[in-house]
């Protein structure tokens, strides 16, 4: 039952309160069931290569988190894609960092890179950036004029 109203309410929210769902309860219970979910893989990422709590755990997975959410585009099946591509790249990174000797933060700045890459394809696609060299600006308005009267 729970499923189906987060379903509802994620759909169409106006029928969810119109059926009786409580908007803030099932906000509330879908932050609650998300969190014990992240905090119990938390949990298992910290102690599950000793079966003990480590003092020194990994960091960084926020920032990689966001750099396959973007790649994925927010699509769910795209996020395990993207995950796989993302620790690809990671495991390539550390395999370079043996072979070859280079510094670990070469991954770091891979990823970054990446990152920055992917927000700026987004913008130029998101608001249309174009870019036209200096005396282009008159062939294109020209182009567009003759598009307009239909004489291509």
């Amino acid at each position: 039952m729970v499923g189906f109203q987060v379903q509802v309410m994620g759909d169409a929210p106006r029928a969810g309160r119109f059926a009786g769902f409580s908007p803030a309860l099932v906000t509330v219970l879908v932050l609650g069931i998300s969190g014990a979910a992240a905090g119990l893989a938390g949990m298992v990422e910290v102690s599950a290569n000793i079966g003990q709590l480590q003092p020194n755990i990994s960091f960084g997975y926020g920032f990689t988190a966001i750099i396959v959410a973007f790649l994925a585009r927010l699509n769910p099946l795209g996020v395990i894609v993207a995950g796989l591509v993302v620790a690809l790249a990671e495991m390539g990174g550390d395999a370079a960092q043996i072979a070859m000797g280079i510094p670990k933060v070469v991954t770091g700045v891979f990823k970054g890179i990446l990152l920055f890459m992917l927000l700026a394809g987004e913008t130029f696609n998101r608001f249309h950036v174009e870019f036209r060299l200096p005396g282009t600006a008159a062939r294109a308005a020209a182009t567009a004029a003759t598009k307009e009267s239909g004489s291509v």
